[in-house]
């Protein structure tokens, strides 16, 4: 059974629509989900890539999947409560499966990174 009986029509300029665009995409969102977030509350942080000195290729690409990974962490954790103030119980438990598992993989990740460089990528 479908749960969003109601269809909006929205129309927007050539420049909002690129911004709608841009944005769901960087957040991996549909642009409905996208537009949903906004309408619930959720404030979209959309992250700011700071430049930095470039590290060897190896540890380039591991903090960078590091921070990716506890930035998809904390945007679980706060789409896990959104469900459970929906009242969508399950789902917040299986996301709350998802999130133990990433984070046990982002500790296993942090031990390949240099030392002086765990402060810096995390």
């Amino acid at each position: 059974m479908r749960i969003r009986n109601n269809k909006v029509n929205v129309f927007l300029s050539d420049d909002e629509k690129f911004i709608l665009k841009r944005d769901s995409s960087k957040l991996n969102l549909s642009q409905s989900e996208y537009i949903r977030n906004l309408i619930v509350g959720y404030e979209i942080k959309i992250p700011k890539v700071k430049e930095e000195p470039k590290p060897k290729k190896e540890e380039y690409v591991i903090e960078n999947i590091a921070k990716a990974l506890e930035e998809n962490i904390e945007c679980l954790i706060k789409v896990k409560n959104k469900f459970h103030y929906l009242g969508y119980f399950e789902d917040e438990q299986a996301i709350g499966t998802k999130i133990e598992y990433l984070k046990l993989q982002n500790n296993t990740l942090k031990k390949y990174i240099p030392e002086n460089d765990k402060d810096n990528a995390i």
